[in-house]
């Protein structure tokens, strides 16, 4: 019997997202009104003569164009300044958006899975391929710019998933998201090429800074942070980046002011698909354990009772180490770093274990993972929980663990 204390995971993730924004550019040109009428003047001013004083008319200063933020650095500046505008004031310093759903707000707390990621590559890699494929048949001449740029992820992500399926795992089908993104790309690519390139330029910038991000700290919470594919660039990310933005800047050069305000109109769309594959993806979002009792909030640590059988069928022994994370919908994670033993012979063949943990108060346990380290290998039978404020649960298993990933099962509900 081992007495465990587990230890607390981080669970906050960039709540402030470290982008920088120029002031605002003020609007306008600052004009010298003339109260004296020329027609009334016992002389004339030259017309050349008058350009090189530097007269201006009140009515050629009411004909200047408005300045829009970012104008004068090019238009990916003004595509990236809209973009900024849609994060909220947790996530960006420039955010404007207001919190109307939970989902809208700054994430408190993340619980990937290794199935749920997988689902966030896959739909992500549908959007790649969809991307890449109707840059190659280039509707529109424009789009021949984007070929080869060095930012392509499709085949990046083929080598992830490959990697993903020698380890054991079965790779899932797209999913609703990534598939209803595609074809909305696929519609506007063949109509609208200035909504189209709104999509091409927010997917593949926003991969380059957030994403990379949110790559690293899964890769450390349930990859053993394993670096992917999907996040390395072959060449200097920076002068890929710069060379995309020269071409985006080249291709709007050629578009009038209503077909800039088209594309910049279509960043909020863009933002709502992305977010939607990543959500559903992987990411769970939770108000902070306000679903529960005041009494179990005022609880800090309960006492939980752990079982775990292993299969006859398994190793004889194992001296692989073994973590274990287990946790309810509201937020509420017990992680044990290590549970094995190999002094009390723990996980054995045919081998009952019995662990008593104290952790976060859960109302009902409704995830766990396992990690495995090791090159002995160890197959689970079940996992069952017991504890104050949760009914008894057990998670089958019944496989080989997989080395290095967190492996198991995600029972919860969300609305």
């Amino acid at each position: 019997m081992a007495s465990l204390t587990p230890v607390s995971q981080s669970q906050l993730l960039f709540n402030k997202t470290q982008f920088k924004l120029p002031p605002n550019l003020r609007s306008g040109l600052l004009v010298n009104k003339f109260s004296v009428s020329f027609r009334r003047m016992s002389f004339r001013v030259p017309t050349k003569a008058a350009a090189a004083s530097g007269v201006v008319s009140a009515t050629t200063a009411e004909k200047a164009k408005k300045r829009y933020p970012g104008e004068a650095k090019g238009f990916v500046e003004e595509m990236r300044f809209v973009a900024m505008k849609l994060h909220t004031r947790d996530q960006a310093k420039e955010g404007e958006k207001e919190v109307k759903e939970p989902q809208e707000g700054p994430v408190a707390k993340w619980e990937p899975t290794v199935d749920g990621y997988l689902k966030f590559l896959v739909d992500s890699k549908l959007v790649y391929d969809t991307l890449e494929e109707i840059v190659e048949k280039a509707p529109f001449p424009s789009y021949n710019e984007f070929r080869n740029t060095g930012l392509e992820r499709s085949e990046k992500l083929a080598k992830d998933l490959e990697w993903f399926k020698e380890q054991g795992y079965a790779i899932p089908e797209p999913s609703t998201p990534g598939v209803t993104y595609a074809e909305y790309l696929k519609e506007l690519s063949e109509k609208d090429p200035q909504a189209f390139i709104c999509h091409f330029y927010n997917i593949y910038f926003a991969h380059s800074a957030g994403g990379r991000m949110i790559g690293k700290k899964v890769a450390e919470m349930i990859l053993d942070k394993k670096d992917l594919e999907f996040y390395k660039w072959d060449g200097e990310l920076p002068q890929l980046l710069q060379n995309v933005r020269e071409k985006l800047n080249k291709v709007a050069e050629s578009w009038t002011r209503e077909e800039k305000n088209h594309c910049l109109e279509e960043t909020e769309k863009s933002f709502k698909h992305s977010g939607e594959i990543l959500r559903l993806g992987f990411l769970r979002l939770h108000a902070a354990s306000s679903s529960l009792t005041p009494a179990l909030q005022a609880k800090r640590s309960c006492p939980y009772t752990v079982i775990i059988k292993t299969s006859c069928s398994s190793t004889t022994s194992t001296r692989d180490r073994i973590s274990l994370a287990y946790g309810d919908a509201h937020g509420n994670e017990v992680y044990a770093k290590r549970l094995d033993d190999p002094v009390s012979r723990t996980f054995e063949r045919c081998s009952s274990d019995k662990f008593h943990i104290d952790g976060p108060c859960a109302r009902d346990i409704c995830y766990l993972n396992l990690l495995r380290n090791g090159s002995d290998g160890w197959k689970p039978e079940f996992v069952k929980i017991s504890g104050p404020h949760t009914n008894p649960i057990i998670f089958d298993f019944n496989t080989f663990l997989p080395n290095r990933v967190w492996f198991g099962h995600n029972l919860c509900r969300h609305g």
